[in-house]
Order: C-alpha cells, then structure tokens, then sequence
C-alpha cells in the first residue's frame, strides 16, 4: 500500500501494518477505507491518522491518474499534541506510545429526559379498572456512562464501560478483542448481534427510544464471545453467550444463547444506500435446581420514554419459559438527505408442562411479534451516517455547527415512526397485551457531540384480563418527551 510506505508518522506505519497484514496488489481503495473507519471508531487510529493517510493515498492515486472516491463518511474529530514520548489528544483524551502500539483514549455519555403523559390514570400499565394511575410528569438520567477503551501490542483492543444510571453501576461492555486482517474476535460483555436498531449505538438512534417491538424483544448484553467481519458492502456476526447479565445466583443453573446477524449494502455510495439485514437468536432459559422452575422470562417496553415509566408490553414476566427463539428482518435506506428504516421482529416461546410454575389449561407455546417503519428528513441538507460495514448508523455531523455570531444554528432533522407490538399470546390472561405507536420527532445538533431530540407521541395500547366483561382494557393518551444528550 503506496500511502503506508510514504507515510512519515511511525505510529500510524506499525498500527496499519499490524492490523491490514496485507501489501497494496491485495487492498482496494474501498477496503483501505473501510478499515480506516473502523479503526477511528474503535479508537485505534486518531483522526490526524486518517486525515494524512487519506491525504497520502489521494496524493498518490493523482499522480497515477487514478480516479479518487470520497465515500462520504463523516469521522469524529481528534486533535493531536505530540510529545518526545507519548501522544496526547486533546477533546478526546487519549494517550498513546509514540510508535501507536499502545494506546487509550477516555469516553462518555450523558442523556438527560424529561416527559409528560396527558392522560395518566387508568392505564395499561395495570390490568385493573381504575388502577394503573403513572406521574404526569418525570425527569431522569437516563444514561450517564464512562469508558476507556485503547490498543496494546498492535492488534489487541480493549474497553471497560459502566453505566450509572438509576442510582445503581452497571457494565455496559466489558471486553477485549484480537483485531484480525478483515474482522475481529471478542470476549467480555456486549450487545449480542440482533437487528438494526438495536445494534445503532444509544447515542445514534433517531428517536428518544427504540421502537416498541425491538425494545420490548431484542436480547441484551452479555458475556460470550464474538466474531465480527470487517467488510466494505457487508456485515456478518456470530456468537455464543451465556445467562442474562452478569448477576449470578447459586443455586440456578445458568442459560446459553446462540446469536447471528448478517446484513449487505447492494448499495453503498456517498449519497446513497440501501441496507438488507436478518438476524436470529436462540436462547435456552435458566433453571433453578432447588425446586426446577426455570427463571422468569421478561420482554418489557415502556411509553417510547423512561421519564415516565409505564409498561406498555411486559407488564407480567412469562413463566415456565424452557427456551425461545428470535428472528428479525432489516431494512433501511437512504438518499441525500432522505431515509426510510424498518424492521419485523417475531419471538416464539416453548414452556415446560413439567414445570413447577406450569398451570393446566395454559399454553404450552406462544408467539409476540411486531414491527415499525419510519422515516426522516434533514431540513438542513445532512445525512444519516450509514456504515455498511458494520450494518449501523454512526454520528452526524452538522454542516454549520451551532455558532449564532457567525449565524450558524446546527444541523435539524424532522422524523415520523409507527411501531406495533402484539404480546396478546402471554399465557396469563392478565399479562396479555399490544399496542400501536405513533411518533413525530425534532432533533436538534448543535455540534457532532450535542444534542437535543423532541418526541410527540400518540400510544393506543390494550390490556387483556379475564375478569373484565370484554376481555380487554383499553388506554390511549399523548406522551411529550425530550431529551439532551452530550458525548466526550
């Protein structure tokens, strides 16, 4: 690769060279560029890498004649202040050897929310007439993490993260991975590989919330290993994972899952793309050994914030759940600075008859499904950062950062979204439930790393319960929610 051999910085050499592992006959431009995004976003590379590395490689492709390609995808900025020994960056902090071997660099999130429910008596969120009476209005830290996360002897990363949330500490990711030619290998604790939405970092999803189904469904984080590709137009992952969490009871033996996702851009251009995804996730549930009960089943989401917290699906585990499976079909694309996404979501549940938590007369199977569509329009000219390399959204970033004096006022971006869950196969009459979703959104980036997001929203939801002349209990209401967030 012309560029790596002429580039004067050392650090960037032994970096690539380590991680590429491959001579300019075997590497497009097109993976140069997708490896170079990957490596920014893992914070294996500062930007000031990637600026003289792209700079070198066009500088190169001019003098052969050889047409250059921007493929339109936006980095977060660094800035680098280099030292004898070390490099530090500033904004970002980080520090790092001055051969790039080693390095690490600090990160974090903050989200503040605010809602108001119109209606918030008699709700779904209790299957009783009369009952299930929320708080009109709410504030909350919704997400207040801190990281680090780097790179030592070339090829080996690492991140630690914890969530402050809720007055508790939580792991978020907690894991090292082997970076590999075209992919990478992990250990620890992270999402497991499902859907679109909620692969999208928090940070980079449109709405205050995910939609209804993929919240209320998708698996969460946990401990496994992983292996991920690293391609140009495509994603492909696979992992095996182990009980929910990290908490750990005695006396339950712990579950396993298995869980896969592959999606391809057929279409992959700086103004345009198309995205195709599948995914899928086996689990089989923990069991207590003292009296052979498997564990709780919980699949919960919430009004489309958590400000105000009621249970719109999920308000009653499942129980007697042996194991279940997961499946879900992505779509998404986009043109200048239009996009459309969606997604269908199913969950099918085996139950054990000879469980202690198993009443005759219930089901011995069910099935919650549900899917949402939605699209945006940036009124300001931007775009939605698709990365097809890792089948995900990443920042934005406006073309006028918020700066009033020189009449620059970010970037606004104006988003529409119907979600629908059906939980009514729940073999408690009283835990049976669907709702349709309507959302209209606002964001509001003033820089890449703030942000503000206005969500008006419209829950129609039922509430089944036997003991109820028609068998349902129906609620609607309009919910306000909004949210400022800020990254470092």
């Amino acid at each position: 690769m012309n560029m790596l051999k002429k580039m004067p910085l050392t650090r960037a050499v032994a970096v690539m060279a380590a991680l590429a592992g491959a001579s300019a006959a075997q590497m497009a431009v097109a993976s140069e560029d997708a490896l170079l995004q990957r490596l920014l976003e893992r914070g294996v590379l500062t930007q000031q890498d990637v600026d003289e590395l792209r700079a070198e490689n066009r500088a190169t492709q001019a003098a052969s004649q050889q047409p250059t390609r921007d493929d339109g995808l936006q980095y977060e900025p660094q800035e680098g202040l280099q030292q004898d020994d070390v490099n530090v960056q500033v904004r970002r902090f980080g520090v790092e050897t001055a051969d790039g071997s080693d390095r690490f660099r600090i990160r974090g999130r903050l989200m503040l929310d605010a809602a108001y429910v119109d209606d918030n008596e008699d709700t779904t969120d209790d299957h009783r007439i009369g009952e299930g009476n929320l708080g009109d209005f709410g504030t909350i830290i919704r997400r207040a993490r801190l990281g680090a996360l780097g790179l030592f002897h070339d090829n080996w990363e690492w991140q630690l993260e914890v969530d402050f949330r809720d007055e508790e500490v939580r792991f978020a990711n907690a894991y090292i991975a082997y970076l590999m030619d075209n992919g990478r290998l992990a250990f620890g604790h992270f999402k497991e590989p499902f859907s679109l939405e909620s692969s999208t970092s928090s940070r980079r999803i449109s709405f205050l919330e995910r939609a209804t189904p993929i919240d209320a469904y998708r698996p969460s984080r946990n401990l496994g290993v992983m292996y991920e590709t690293l391609q140009q137009d495509w994603y492909g992952a696979i992992g095996a994972f182990g009980g929910d969490g990290v908490g750990r009871d005695r006396e339950v033996s712990e579950g396993y899952a298995v869980s896969g996702r592959a999606s391809i851009a057929p279409i992959n251009e700086e103004n345009a793309f198309v995205h195709l995804g599948v995914s899928g996730n086996y689990r089989k549930n923990a069991r207590n050994e003292d009296d052979g009960a498997y564990e709780d089943v919980r699949m919960r989401s919430r009004l489309g914030t958590r400000a105000v917290d009621g249970r719109i699906i999920g308000r009653r585990d499942m129980e007697a759940v042996s194991d279940f499976t997961t499946s879900n079909l992505e779509f998404a694309a986009g043109h200048g600075p239009f996009s459309v996404q969606a997604e269908y979501i199913r969950q099918d549940l085996n139950r054990d008859v000879n469980d202690p938590n198993f009443s005759e007369g219930e089901v011995d199977s069910m099935t919650m499904d549900g899917w949402y569509a939605q699209a945006s329009v940036f009124l300001t000219g931007e775009s939605r950062n698709y990365r097809a390399f890792s089948g995900d959204f990443g920042r934005v970033t406006p073309n006028r950062p918020f700066n009033p004096s020189q009449g620059h006022w970010g970037a606004f971006e104006l988003l529409g979204r119907y979600a629908t869950a059906d939980h009514t196969e729940h073999h408690a009459p009283r835990g049976r439930q669907q709702v349709d979703h309507w959302t209209l959104g606002l964001n509001w980036y003033l820089q890449p790393e703030i942000i503000a997001k206005f969500n008006v929203m419209y829950i129609d939801a039922e509430a089944g319960d036997a003991s109820l002349d028609d068998g349902v209990k129906e609620w609607d209401s309009w919910v306000l929610g909004a949210r400022l967030q800020y990254e470092f």
